[in-house]
This record gives structure tokens, C-alpha cells and sequence, in this order.
């Protein structure tokens, strides 16, 4: 079973690393992580490819936070 993560309009998939096809896998299993925007155009578009989890997740906070006008401070 593939790991998969909804956050807001964005959806970061668990896979085995560009170098590896980046195929999706479980969460034990990741080497990287994609990001995809699901409600781009009715059609789901790749964000990111590749990240870290951390950097996948801070990727998707700040877009959601930007699209409803709130400054996030790191």
C-alpha cells in the first residue's frame, strides 16, 4: 500500500526516489516525496518530485497559508 497525505489542495505521495522511477511506495519504504496539486484545472499537476518529507509538507503550508493571505513566520 502506497503512503499518501492530503493537505488542503495538495497531496504528497510516498515513492522510491527519482533515481529509482519514483514509483510510489509505503512510508518505510520512501526514498523521496512528490508533491501534486490536485485541483489545478479539474487536472492533478506535479508540484514538486523528489523532497524531503519536511520540505514536502512546508512546501504545501506555505502555499495554503499564502492562498488565504496569512504570513507564516519560521
Amino acid at each position: 500500500m502506497s503512503f499518501s497525505m492530503i493537505v488542503g489542495r495538495y497531496e504528497i505521495v510516498a515513492t522510491s526516489g527519482v533515481e529509482n522511477g519514483s514509483v510510489r511506495v509505503g512510508k518505510s519504504k520512501a526514498e523521496a516525496y512528490d508533491v501534486i496539486d490536485r485541483k489545478r484545472g479539474g487536472h492533478a499537476r506535479l508540484e514538486q518530485q523528489g523532497v524531503t518529507l519536511d520540505t514536502a509538507w512546508f512546501y504545501c503550508i506555505r502555499r495554503q497559508a499564502s492562498a488565504q493571505g496569512v504570513s507564516l513566520l519560521h
